[in-house]
């Protein structure tokens, strides 16, 4: 049952210190290489949710956590007027939240002292020398910090969406509403730092008003989009603009596993984890980073992707499962050579020694052409499905192989200590670097 919420005192000394934080040094809107790598508050920590965790993927079924909208297509245009977008900001703006966090930050000390720091003046060449030699170690050290960011609910009972890298390393979240000066601690249920999406629990006193999820796939390039945030501490801002891409790889992120929504729709810090919408006011994809050397990118993770790691988000389990194949999409060159008689697939390049792949009987050549019932003739969807795979997962396989169709059936495994963060099945796209 919905428990007893705390009111407004604690978070405006609070958010008076995280604006002035962000106004001042920045706030966090996209996962930077050292800010998402080190994981400085542990599980046990009371911050987490630990109601699902003793479940496993086959015990839930998320299906009923979110309203889903916008699978059918065709569907009428929206009427564009004077009002079309603030009818759609009065609409869902009681669904989006402002989240405020507590969080530890590791930070680092120069320890020691450089010649060049009791010299009263520069001495041509040798002062030079001095400043490239390392005379200070750094030492690092955690200390406390304060994150601002946004977020929306899918769940009239609490369930809010947002950013991993919102409530990364938090020890305390706090949520507030659109309405009244209220607000609710949070949990984190789980959190994905390959897609930065993250799931977290307030325990309301009353049923609250949700977004529905849409579809992302339907987005077309041009499209009109909305985005409501809390930038800079400013709730519930809105901002429009189209569509700019999709499928595109953030330049600034470091990880290459998610397809992104790009938008001139402005994205700005405290932003993070706020959805973008389309104007039939569903969610397309939740909102989480800017190019910060330019002006009006910014980029969205598509709604469909979180569907599909929504299940690893709920356990708090978020460890891709191993395969252990190298693959690339085929050619219609290579598909030739092989004999194989239709456009599409992943092409098997090497197998893994000891891998569930070669236990399984995948070999080199292999032609991929389904993967549990899914055809893999779009390959952005085939890629999608494999970032929700956990260890333990049983997969389902067609295979082409010399003129003949073979099903295989594997259960995917936990990543070797050398294997890197992903599901084990690499794969090159358009000449980027290997992709799991």
């Amino acid at each position: 049952m919905p428990a007893q919420t705390q009111h407004a005192q604690y978070p405006f000394g609070m958010i008076a210190l995280t604006i002035l934080t962000v106004f001042l040094f920045g706030c966090t809107v996209a996962p930077s290489p050292g800010g998402m790598e080190k994981i400085l508050v542990n599980e046990d920590d009371p911050i987490f949710d630990k109601r699902f965790q003793d479940l496993s993927f086959h015990d839930i079924d998320t299906s009923g956590l979110w309203i889903e909208r916008g699978i059918l297509k065709p569907r009428e245009n929206i009427v564009i007027h004077n009002n079309t977008f603030a009818e759609l900001v009065e609409n869902t703006r009681n669904a989006v939240v402002n989240i405020y966090t507590s969080r530890i930050e590791e930070k680092e000390m120069k320890f020691g002292v450089s010649p060049n720091d009791i010299i009263l003046f520069r001495i041509p060449i040798i002062s030079d020398i001095f400043d490239i030699i390392p005379f200070k170690v750094p030492i690092p050290y955690n200390t406390k910090g304060f994150s601002l960011g946004s977020g929306f609910i899918i769940s009239e009972h609490g369930y809010i969406l947002t950013n991993a890298h919102v409530i990364n390393n938090a020890t305390d979240i706090r949520v507030v509403l659109s309405l009244g000066l209220r607000d609710y601690p949070a949990k984190i249920v789980g959190a994905d730092r390959i897609t930065d999406t993250a799931l977290i629990k307030i325990e309301p006193d009353h049923f609250l008003s949700v977004l529905p999820l849409g579809n992302s796939d339907n987005l077309r390039v041009g499209e009109m989009v909305l985005a409501i945030g809390n930038p800079f501490g400013l709730r519930h801002s809105a901002t429009s603009g189209i569509v700019s891409a999709t499928e595109r790889v953030s330049p600034e992120l470091s990880q290459k596993l998610v397809d992104f929504i790009q938008t001139d729709s402005a994205i700005n810090p405290g932003s993070s984890g706020g959805p973008l919408l389309n104007l039939y006011g569903e969610v397309v994809g939740i909102n989480t980073a800017m190019v910060s050397q330019a002006q009006s990118i910014g980029f969205a993770i598509p709604i469909n992707t979180v569907k599909e790691v929504m299940p690893m988000l709920v356990l708090g389990e978020t460890e891709r499962g191993w395969f252990g194949v190298k693959a690339v999409p085929l050619t219609a060159q290579k598909g030739a050579e092989l004999n194989y008689p239709d456009d599409g697939g992943i092409l098997v390049l090497e197998v893994q020694e000891g891998s569930p792949a070669e236990e399984g009987g995948i070999k080199p050549e292999d032609i991929i052409v389904e993967l549990n019932g899914l055809s893999l003739k779009d390959f952005l969807l085939f890629r999608r499905k494999l970032i929700g795979l956990a260890p333990g997962q049983e997969i389902h396989f067609k295979i082409f192989r010399e003129g003949e169709t073979i099903d295989i059936i594997s259960v995917l495994g936990k990543k070797p200590p050398e294997e890197s963060v992903n599901s084990g099945l690499r794969i090159k796209d358009k000449g980027d670097s290997d992709i799991r």
